[in-house]
């Protein structure tokens, strides 16, 4: 999807919704999109997560939500306000260990893979609710829900049908009845097909470019 000025409205209107994906972008160009109102920033990677930690914007909130890897784990829990892609138990687990550690809960999404796409990280559908149940005795995560990634193609159809699963899979998980799991978040819809993602039910988009088409924009 391409940016364009009439956008700015509705994304303005969004800002509590969005998280701002700010990879490959520095701090200079963060900064007019954190005078706009937008607080949540989201990196895919540890090393630009680190080095954008420090940005001196107060109340700005990190999250994580690129690929973990487990030998980052240590990096990422002090900083981040969420982890979007956790994709294994023993990911929970390292991410339990670490913020026992640091005396803090961990909130959490689960990466889900519902488009089956062999490009792309997240457990199958069929392992969420396994993987959560063998996470009960986590006490330092919260797992607050599940991310999804629509799939690389052109047909609105797809993506929707796509984005409608993922909503449902959102909602059967709060029946889950578990001392570590308080569902309220379905991180789903990208710069390229964000709307769609909406009309299915998003809770916190991930958006990029279509962003920083905004801090240029005329509404500043």
């Amino acid at each position: 999807m391409r940016y364009n000025r009439c956008m700015d409205k509705q994304l303005l209107a969004l800002k509590d919704r969005i998280v701002v994906v700010t990879k490959n972008h520095p701090l200079t160009e963060i900064k007019p999109l954190y005078d706009l109102g937008f607080r949540r920033f989201g990196e895919n990677r540890v090393q630009e997560l680190l080095a954008k930690q420090d940005s001196g914007m107060e109340g700005i909130e990190w999250h994580m939500i690129g690929h973990l890897q487990r030998n980052k784990v240590r990096y990422v829990v002090p900083i981040c306000a969420l982890i979007h892609s956790v994709d294994s138990l023993a990911l929970l687990q390292d991410i339990d260990r670490q913020a026992a550690k640091d005396g803090r809960v961990m909130p959490c999404l689960i990466q889900v893979n519902v488009a089956a796409e062999a490009t792309k990280f997240g457990i199958a559908p069929s392992q969420l609710r396994p993987l959560v149940s063998q996470a009960a005795g986590l006490d330092h995560v919260d797992i607050q829900g599940i991310m999804v990634i629509g799939p690389h193609v052109a047909d609105p159809d797809r993506i929707r049908q796509v984005f409608t699963q993922g909503r449902q899979l959102f909602e059967d998980l709060k029946d889950v009845s578990q001392p570590n799991v308080h569902v309220r978040t379905l991180s789903m819809g990208m710069s390229q097909d964000y709307p769609l993602a909406l009309e299915c039910g998003s809770t916190l988009l991930r958006l990029g470019h279509v962003m920083f088409g905004l801090s240029g924009g005329t509404m500043r």
